[in-house]
């Protein structure tokens, strides 16, 4: 009995804390991550990440198309898939602020 009360307390104070917790908002993912995931991380991962890249929308499509034109994004995403990545990174990786957007 005594052992059993102290798994269920190991259990609350060690492990529950760490398990995610699930917001509405955690279980309807982006659209456009999903796009990402599918697109852009075969390649841009470990020496070829992206993480710290930040640029407008606008770049964002000139960096996109540029993966289209040399071939690197196969199959190439519809034009709807597209409109959801680029929304996707303007969100996530845009530009800190204003004053930087007009840098790039």
């Amino acid at each position: 009995m005594r052992s059993t009360r102290l798994l269920q307390f190991l259990f609350v104070a060690i492990l529950a804390p760490t398990s995610p917790a699930f917001s509405a908002e955690d279980k309807a993912v982006d659209p456009g991550a999903k796009v990402f995931q599918d697109s852009c991380l075969d390649c841009h991962k470990g020496n070829q990440s992206i993480e710290l890249v930040r640029l407008t929308r606008d770049k964002w499509k000139e960096a996109v198309d540029r993966m289209i034109e040399s071939s690197f994004l196969d199959p190439v995403p519809s034009k709807d898939k597209q409109r959801l990545l680029l929304d996707y990174l303007a969100k996530t990786r845009g530009p800190a602020d204003t004053a930087e957007a007009s840098k790039h």
